[in-house]
């Protein structure tokens, strides 16, 4: 019988979760966080996966776990988060680049999310959502999608958001299928040497009260 269950993440799952994070999004996180060499990236996600009050803590993320092994990941914010988010971004990529890259890293950033916005007030936001490559297709995904939305339920909220790549119609499929609808689509023209931010189609699903 599998054992599946779901459980905060660690600090200690780093080495897992990283690939997991960074496959919800590689080209846009490549373009944010590449500033001066492609090998930046995976540096600044550990550093703010450690670190508390980031939109990428250990703190935010929730995996599900099949026979005690991480199979995917994924997170839940919201909007009186994006303020304290921003700063303590803010205060890592000055930290970690230095001032004058910190701050064309956070230029990037800011970039980025005006194509993958914050998530809108009254909305539970589901990101970075990642499944492991080989165990894509066993229905980890969804389960890990229904567990994120029962937690919105439990807390109160009546509209689930996500925003899916216009690049990636396989997840905008998975989406639909649990009762998501496009709202609004942002289009893009960012992008760097190193990658680029996709437009984005920008989901939501109405929760029975």
């Amino acid at each position: 019988m599998t054992d599946l269950r779901f459980r905060p993440c660690r600090a200690s799952d780093v080495d897992v979760a990283l690939p997991l994070i960074i496959s919800s999004g590689p080209e846009s996180f490549s373009y944010v966080f590449n500033d001066r060499r492609d090998d930046q990236l995976e540096g600044f996600l550990r550093r703010a996966y450690l670190a508390k009050g980031s939109e990428f803590s250990f703190q935010q993320h929730i995996a599900i776990e099949v026979d005690g092994e991480i199979m995917g990941l994924g997170a839940l914010r919201f909007s009186r988060q994006t303020a304290g988010f921003t700063l303590r971004a803010l205060s890592l990529m000055l930290r970690h680049y230095g001032p004058i890259a910190g701050l064309r890293t956070a230029l990037r950033g800011l970039r980025a999310e005006s194509v993958i916005k914050p998530p809108p007030s009254k909305v539970a936001y589901l990101y970075q959502l990642g499944v492991h490559p080989q165990q894509r297709g066993r229905g980890w995904g969804r389960a890990l999608i229904a567990h994120l939305i029962q937690r919105a339920d439990d807390l109160g909220y009546r509209r689930v958001g996500l925003s899916v790549s216009v690049e990636n119609p396989r997840a905008q499929t998975l989406y639909e299928q649990l009762g998501f609808t496009v709202v609004r689509e942002h289009s893009s023209q960012l992008h760097s040497e190193f990658g680029h931010v996709p437009g984005q189609r920008y989901m939501e699903l109405a929760l029975t009260p």
